[in-house]
């Protein structure tokens, strides 16, 4: 079942074309890994599925009742208030309808689980202001925040900056036995390789999808490249042809037809681009 689609869209930022037609979908349960070289869209694109941006063109559906939670490069806190008690105040469970003692149970295994995160990403200190951390300690804090709010879909924005090997192995771990779908936007290949089952990527304003994780990825778009590749010579060729006739041939009465008749298969062509070659 689909979560979430973009469909066609289109955006400009400052002036600037970022995705033209895109589309892109997401399936329940699905880890889907978004690429391409910094300027695509790719922070842009996880905006537009939370909802706190619009595309010029195009739409975005989610499924009802759909809950999205979404890990920004930035995220901001109250920096008068402790780590723990932002984190809380972030990842808020229970409801005023529910029994006060299965309220408090819950709120405490909340506490629990928070504390036990925060740890396991270096934040020991769960009483000191948020505005005495650094900007990596904020960012693992937000992490730590947005994992433990139930949610549908989660949307985590370069989530392993600021990790270190210890602490990206066990993001690497939760994720993988996390039952709900997860877009991650990163630079980190190898996180990439062990996490995604779905590989997204940015290119020419265009969204394309590869099952599979980076690797598999990669040896689909080299096929792709080798396959575009041929095409476009082959092409290139056959407009080298129909021209060279037209040249020789445009001052005779008797090949005007079929001059213009080339002209036309010319112009008519779905030109294939050049390929560029993939870092």
């Amino acid at each position: 079942m689909n979560l979430l689609t973009v469909d066609h869209i289109t955006k400009v930022y400052t002036q600037r074309e970022l995705f033209h037609d895109a589309s892109f979908y997401l399936q329940d349960g699905e880890k889907v890994g978004i690429i391409g070289i910094n300027g695509t869209g790719k922070s842009t694109l996880l905006k537009i599925m939370a909802g706190l941006e619009e595309p010029d063109a195009g739409n975005v559906v989610r499924a009802n009742h759909l809950v999205i939670r979404y890990l920004p490069q930035m995220p901001e806190f109250d920096p008068q208030k402790g780590a723990l008690e932002n984190v809380l105040s972030y990842a808020q469970i229970g409801s005023v309808h529910q029994q006060e003692d299965r309220e408090e149970h819950e709120k405490w295994n909340l506490e629990s689980n928070a504390k036990s995160m925060m740890t396991r990403l270096g934040i020991y200190n769960f009483d000191e202001p948020v505005g005495h951390l650094s900007g990596g300690q904020r960012k693992r804090l937000a992490l730590v925040a947005v994992l433990l709010t139930p949610c549908d879909v989660l949307l985590l924005d370069e989530p392993t900056n600021h990790l270190d090997a210890e602490m990206a192995e066990w993001l690497e771990n939760y994720l993988k036995g996390y039952d709900k779908a997860v877009v991650i936007v990163s630079h980190d290949r190898m996180f990439l390789d062990k996490v995604a089952d779905v590989t997204y990527e940015i290119e020419y304003h265009e969204m394309k999808r590869y099952p599979g994780n980076y690797t598999y990825f990669m040896q689909r778009k080299q096929e792709d490249l080798i396959k575009q590749e041929k095409d476009y010579e082959e092409q290139q060729k056959e407009i080298k042809r129909l021209t060279d006739w037209i040249e020789k041939w445009k001052n005779t009465p008797t090949k005007v037809a079929a001059t213009r008749s080339k002209r036309m298969a010319i112009e008519h062509m779905v030109k294939i681009e050049k390929p560029r070659r993939f870092d």
